[in-house]
Parts: C-alpha cells; structure tokens; sequence
C-alpha cells in the first residue's frame, strides 16, 4: 500500500533529526497555524481572523498595542481588534498577530531566552524589510507573502537554537573560525543543513510552497525579476543577509554587489530599511525590545553608518575630496509643485499637441521636484525590433546625449528590464553596474530613477531622472507626485489614443 504524502514526509523529517539527536518533532501551536492559514478568500475572513486573535488575551492586548504605536501614526484610538482590520487591513493585521504569536510561542518552548529572543528579533527585523521593499519598490509580489517568507526564511535556524542550543552554539562557534553558515551546520549537524531542515519543518507544517521555495538564496539577473518567486527567494535571502551583516558588523558592499540591481538597493536605502525595521519593531513586545538590546542593534547599525560617513567624501566634494559644490537645483522660486500639476491637468482637460504636453510634463518634474537632468524617451519600431530612443531632455545634457540614450527593448540590462516589466526602478549607478555604452558613462555616479510609461498593457517610452550622487535622495512625497505626473502622461497618450479612433 503507497503512503501517503503527509506520512512520507513525516517520515523523512524523522529521519533528520534521527541525525541530529532530536527527540521528537517540533509542532506549531494551533493557534499560530490558525493564523497563517485565515485568509481573505472568505466572505467572513475578518470575523474569523478577530475570532483567532481574541482567543488568546495576551495576544490580543499585543496586537492592539502595536497598532496604537506611533508607528502606525493613525491618529485616533483603536480598540478592538474589528475595529484594526477595518482600518489597517485583513492582511496587515493577520501578519502583525502572526509574528508575534510566532515569537512568543518560540520563546516558550525555549530554554535559552538570550539566543533565542535574539535569533527572532533578526527574523521579524527581517520580515518588514522584506514587506517595506516589495511595497516601495513596486515589486510584483504580495508584501504579506514577503513578510511570511523573510519571517521563516531562517526557521531552521530558528529549530536549532530552540531545541539543540549545545550544537547551535558549536555552529557559531564554526561560523566565528572562517565556515560559511552551511558549511558549519553541515559539519556539526551530520550533513543536515539549516535550509533543509527549515524546508521540512514548513512542509510537515503545511506551510505554502511560496514559504518553503523562499528558504533558498538564489539570485537572478536584473531581467529575470518578474518571476515571484525569484523575486521572494531574493528578498527574503537580502532582507535576512542584510540584518545579519549589520548585526555582526560586517561589510555590506558584497552583499549590495550580490542583490543592488535586481532588488533596486544600495546602502542608503539598505540602511534606511533597517531603520525603519528597528523603529517599527521596539513597540512589538517585551520580548522583542529584550532580543533587539541584546543584538545591539542600534549601536551597531550606527557604527556602520559613521564608518560610511568617515570613509566617504564629505558632501560638496569630489570623490578625490576637493572642494566641488554642485550647482543648486533648478527648483523653481516662483512657481510650486501643485501649480505645474495643476497646469499639466487643464492642458489635459482640453485640446493639445502631443510634444507640447510632454514638454509641460518635463518641465514640471525639473523644475517643479528637481532633478539635474530629466529625459522622455519613446518606444518605435525599428527593422532589428523595439527600441527606446531619447526624445526629449532638460538639464545638464546636451542634444547629442539625449539622441545616445537608445537601446532594444531585447537586451538584458536595468533600463530595458525597467520597460519590458512596467517597473519603477531606483539606485545608485556606480562604476560596476553593468550597462552598454555609452549609456553607463551618461548616467554613472548618479541617482536615478526610471518611470516606464505603458498603456494597453503595451510599453510606450521611459521618463528618465537622475540628480548627483552627492546630493539628497528624493523624498517619498516627491517620488509619489513624479509618478504622479507619470500616470498623467499616461493620461495624455490615451486620449491622443481615443482622438485617433474617433476620426477613423
């Protein structure tokens, strides 16, 4: 008689822990396992989430503590747990009471609370870089799937150090001579590694494939990101990478080498992440404040940034460090943000030409946000395929340089990827980024930023912006009115679009 699934894999699991000395096999708490499995497909999925959190007095008194935090910043008072999903939504509620249920869970079923309390503190840190990521970077992902899968990406570890602290603490003794993670657990756990593990602990869960697959580390070429599940391994893996670098203190450039392109990610915004992390993270519980005093975190975290600030050119210099002040930005003094939308709406409203729009459009992201060089670039169709040609330029660029900026839509690389995928991309261009000429050296040292235009599902062109390296990042309210005035030209193409039917 064939066994079934459910036995086969009880049955290897078994056979893991067999080899590593483990008694007996770890299971979730109802209770936790009620969490991840609610979903929102049901007409009565909040009832039945606010039903699961009540069940549980402690949870519930935690879960509304969070909320209330400055953090969440709502303005008002929430008590109940309805009331919470009303306002913050099913998914971020779910995932709130599910990492923290989580964590209290594993610290009950621990005998060294130090180790443990610190290994889930990186575990949640982790999970809402992981969800802050996919929701700024517009990646095509659920942020509550990425926030389960970095959460558990590490749930191996998490095993290890909760049931065998003795073999946990030889493989960091490993890991502290010179091994890789893999390579010490392999050595200490008989060949068994932390994935491994993890992977089988979540399928004898009947944790969702998503979960288990996320486990990996893999990374994939920048062109190759649409996939969610490249793109959940690899944020799950970054996110998880990225707290542990900092934690002990490491170099984060092999890590940003490793993920910056795909995951449009450098040091900056890598820290800013973690910030973040940690703010959100101080109000969860008791237990996390005690994992993130005993990781150090903040004391870590601003070592790194002051090695940064101590290592690189001071701003106003040149990488060599000379005196190098960048001209101002060419923010208009007379003239707001809200009036060059407000323009850009009633040329919209009534008749206009195509190449005057655009130039308004232009306009009102240089002037209007600020930026050293905007361009407008368009899709056509050439005899070797698709091409995106610079149409249109302001700013430090010459007419030639805007006619350089072309290339087919076929090529693997950051700006095709941008267009071909209808995804919003920011970084840093340093030395190394692979691009082809002489499209590297127009935009190397700068922060750019890469709005694809697509109607009807079809890609259409790329407004491209950039400012120094030097000079301040955009801040989230500018980088929301430039898309803004992207979709507006979306806007404009579609009713040149219906114009030209009408006529036919």
């Amino acid at each position: 008689m064939d066994k079934s699934p459910e036995v086969l894999r009880a049955e290897k699991l078994a056979d893991i822990f067999s080899r590593i000395n483990l008694s007996e096999l770890p299971a979730m708490s109802a209770h936790v396992h009620e969490l991840i499995s609610v979903t929102c497909s049901s007409r009565s999925a909040s009832y039945e989430l606010a039903k699961i959190i009540l069940k549980d007095y402690s949870l519930t008194n935690k879960v509304l503590q969070v909320v209330n935090s400055a953090y969440y910043a709502l303005g008002q008072k929430v008590s109940s747990i309805s009331r919470a999903v009303t306002i913050l939504g099913f998914d971020a509620v779910r995932d709130l009471a599910t990492g923290i249920a989580l964590f209290e869970d594993f610290i009950e079923r621990g005998v060294e609370k130090e180790g443990i309390t610190k290994v889930l503190a990186k575990s949640f840190l982790s999970a809402l870089q992981a969800r802050d990521m996919v929701e700024s970077r517009n990646l095509r992902v659920s942020p509550e799937v990425a926030f389960i899968c970095a959460l558990l990406h590490n749930l191996g570890r998490i095993i290890i150090c909760i049931y065998l602290p003795e073999k946990f603490r030889e493989i960091e003794r490993e890991i502290e001579s010179g091994l890789s993670e893999r390579a010490a657990a392999a050595k200490i756990l008989d060949g068994v590694t932390f994935v491994l593990i993890g992977q089988e602990v979540a399928r004898f869960w009947n944790l969702s494939d998503k979960v288990v697959e996320s486990m990996e580390c893999g990374t994939a070429e920048a062109g190759q990101a649409g996939d969610e599940m490249t793109i959940l391994r690899n944020v799950s893996g970054f996110t998880n990478k990225l707290v542990d670098r900092i934690c002990d203190g490491q170099d984060l450039a092999p890590l940003l080498a490793r993920y910056g392109v795909l995951l449009q990610v450098d040091r900056k915004s890598a820290l800013a992440l973690m910030n973040k992390s940690i703010e959100a993270s101080e109000d969860l519980s008791d237990s996390m404040r005690y994992g993130l005093a005993k990781l150090k975190i903040r004391s870590r975290l601003r070592t790194i940034e002051q090695e940064k600030n101590d290592s690189s050119p001071k701003p106003g210099t040149d990488p060599a460090g000379t005196s190098q002040s960048p001209p101002p930005l060419p923010v208009s003094r007379d003239k707001s943000l809200n009036d060059f939308i407000r323009d850009i709406t009633e040329i919209l409203v009534g008749e206009f030409q195509l190449n005057d729009f655009y130039l308004n459009l232009l306009e009102g992201l240089y002037r209007g946000i600020g930026f050293d060089r905007v361009i407008l670039a368009i899709v056509s169709i050439k005899p070797q395929g698709k091409i995106l040609q610079g149409r249109f330029g302001l700013g430090d660029i010459t007419p030639e340089q805007i006619e350089e900026f072309q290339f087919p839509l076929s090529v693997d690389h950051l700006f095709a990827s941008a267009v071909v995928e209808n995804r919003d991309k920011g970084m840093t261009i340093g030395p190394s980024v692979s691009l082809p000429e002489p499209l590297r050296s127009l935009v190397v040292n700068r922060r750019i930023h890469l709005l694809p235009i697509t109607l009807r599902k079809s890609p259409i062109g790329l407004i491209y912006l950039d400012r120094l390296s030097l000079r301040a990042d955009l801040e989230q309210e500018q980088l929301r009115s430039a898309r803004l005035l992207r979709d507006m030209a979306v806007m404009a193409l579609r009713k040149i679009m219906e114009r030209k039917e009408r006529k036919r």
